[in-house]
């Protein structure tokens, strides 16, 4: 199922991977170099962000129907900064811990290769129309106009 995951010019500029992918749960990586730096030399604060976002984005829009997906968009996104990294490879987990109509939570972290905890983080996501279904809808409907 990995390949099916689109490389889109935002994932294509950061860097970063999906490795896991699966029902409920998706795990992207990142491996670390300076265009990751914040002015200190250390990985900007905004990259964990933006992989915990892909992450969750994943687990929310996976469907194991060939042809199908789930479209679902940020409605909150709460990162908590707990250590830095310089170098290496960063892994981001995600998690859906709960649906209730069109509306899914996420809660994860991202760890240095090493095991640290550099971020943890937490995250809304609304299903579009149909979406909410396990079924999906069909992968066509990605791109449309929101």
């Amino acid at each position: 199922m990995i390949a099916a995951r689109p490389v889109h010019g935002f994932r294509r500029m950061l860097g970063y991977k999906t490795t896991v992918w699966r029902e409920r749960h998706s795990e992207v990586v990142l491996a670390i170099d300076e265009r990751h730096d914040n002015s200190h030399g250390i990985v900007h604060g905004g990259v964990y962000a933006a992989m915990l976002d892909a992450a969750f984005g994943g687990a929310v829009a996976f469907c194991g129907l060939p042809g199908r997906t789930r479209l679902a968009v940020t409605i909150t996104l709460q990162t908590t900064f707990i250590a830095p990294a310089r170098r290496g490879v960063l892994t981001a987990f995600g998690d859906v811990i709960g649906v209730e109509g069109r509306v899914a939570a996420c809660v994860g972290e991202v760890r240095l290769d090493d095991g640290t905890v550099c971020a943890t983080g937490q995250a809304s996501f609304m299903y579009l129309h149909g979406s909410e279904q396990p079924e999906g809808v069909p992968q066509s409907m990605r791109g449309q106009k929101l």
